[in-house]
């Protein structure tokens, strides 16, 4: 692993901050119903290692999970872990700073929503919202709440009927092993540990809190579930996916290059704390900068063309996945200038495009028999990004995700009298042949 200590000690610090986090079963569970069923909630107990964690379920069975290749848990709530985000409101709930995973909206400037109400249906479904799982990680745009499933969580919730479990040290609070309670109330065990206990009151008339996730700890085992609030499943994060020493929390590395895709309050607000914003920045947000630096704080130093360095949060910053194209170089395919009736190739690398199309007009699985193909520039947005016909219709693009074939003058990049290939690649566009542009090029020659 790269990083060397540094890295080591990103994975211990990970591997603390994980414990105690509420989690529900991962896209790759394969355990049949050790926990309970899918929608059924437990907690994270250790981390025996970087890629296998221990959880207990609400219903009592521990067992070891992957969380690294394979990912067998969500993140359900990480506010029990201490886990927070300073400096940040919830605009519904008012909760400040925000414990446990951040909420932003993407389309209104500085609006932020805690878990519960993100998934309780706060602010407008029709927005896309980005999901920030820890202060400084990677942030993840998301699609909007109102075209998203919901799935009911269960398991120790008001309501429900608990016994004690594998850490229990009270004594004989609840009248004697095997003795039932009723939960209350979700509470805090502390204040920086936020809906990491239950309120139970024991059928012999005794109530006390109880550690549900605060240390990792489980003092209650379910023996008659509660419903929780309903969930938007796929769009909580999973357990060590962000996981350390894979380039720092956020995802960079030096040598990326990165663009700064927000609106601009959007940026300034985000860069309070994190080398602050001057008006000689402006250049960044239609430029292509590369990663020269990261400092302790996480803060990313982008170095530009002009030669001047600027100092970034992460948070601001979107990774270009730069592909040099034969013949040129990565930065040159950044900077290629294009105007109305150019003709362009679409990215043929599905994996690519759907990273480069984030923020610039998304990306459709209708999209795809584009990739590859050859089409026109129709128009160019103020944010340089390119509406181009192709394959029959209309679609808009990262200028990042397409190469420049032909000028609308005819000419070609790179080549003095380019009209044999011009009159070619007209040819080939307005016949919407099928197939691939090199294939015809050949067959020509």
């Amino acid at each position: 692993m790269e990083g060397g200590a540094g890295a080591g000690t990103r994975t211990t610090r990970f591997m603390m901050e994980g414990v105690g986090a509420r989690v529900i079963r991962g896209p790759d569970w394969k355990w049949g119903k050790q926990d309970g069923g899918e929608g059924h909630v437990g907690t994270v107990r250790n981390f025996e290692s970087p890629e296998e964690v221990v959880v207990v379920w609400d219903n009592g069975t521990a067992a070891n999970y992957r969380c690294s290749g394979a990912y067998d848990l969500r993140i359900l709530d990480s506010a029990p872990t201490g886990v927070k985000h300073d400096g940040t409101m919830c605009d519904t709930c008012r909760q400040q700073p925000i414990f446990g995973i951040r909420w932003k909206c993407a389309e209104c400037g500085n609006y932020d929503l805690c878990s519960i109400c993100y998934h309780g249906d706060k602010h407008h479904l029709r927005h896309r919202f980005y999901r920030i799982t820890t202060p400084g990680s990677e942030r993840m745009l998301l699609e909007p709440r109102r075209k998203s499933k919901k799935v009911a969580i269960r398991g120790i919730f008001p309501g429900a009927r608990v016994v004690r479990g594998v850490d229990w040290q009270w004594e004989d609070q609840d009248g004697g092993n095997g003795r039932r309670g009723k939960v209350n109330e979700i509470q805090d065990w502390s204040a920086a540990s936020p809906r990491s206990a239950a309120y139970v009151v024991w059928d012999n008339g005794a109530k006390n809190l109880y550690r549900v996730g605060f240390e990792g700890m489980a003092d209650l085992k379910v023996v008659n579930d509660a419903k929780g609030q309903t969930v938007y499943r796929d769009h909580l994060p999973l357990l060590g996916e962000q996981g350390p020493g894979r380039s720092g929390p956020h995802g960079l590395q030096i040598g990326d290059q990165v663009n700064v895709d927000l609106e601009l309050e959007i940026v300034q607000s985000l860069q309070h704390g994190h080398g602050g914003w001057t008006d000689g920045m402006f250049e960044c947000l239609g430029t292509t900068g590369t990663v020269v630096g990261i400092d302790e704080d996480h803060d990313i130093v982008v170095s530009y063309p002009s030669g001047n360095r600027w100092t970034f949060n992460p948070a601001v910053l979107t990774k270009v996945a730069v592909a040099a194209p034969s013949g040129g170089t990565g930065s040159n395919d950044t900077q290629q200038q294009f105007t109305v009736g150019d003709l362009v190739q679409i990215c043929s690398d599905l994996e690519r495009i759907k990273i480069l199309q984030r923020g610039h007009g998304e990306w459709a699985e209708a999209m795809a028999p584009t990739l590859g193909k050859i089409g026109r520039v129709q128009q160019i947005y103020h944010d340089n990004d390119l509406k181009v016909e192709v394959c029959g219709t209309s679609w808009t693009y990262n200028p990042v995700a397409v190469t420049k074939v032909a000028s609308s003058d005819g000419t070609v990049p790179g080549t003095s009298s380019g009209e044999r290939l011009s009159a070619l690649l007209k040819k080939l566009f307005e016949t919407h042949v099928s197939g691939d542009v090199n294939e015809e090029l050949v067959k020509t020659a």
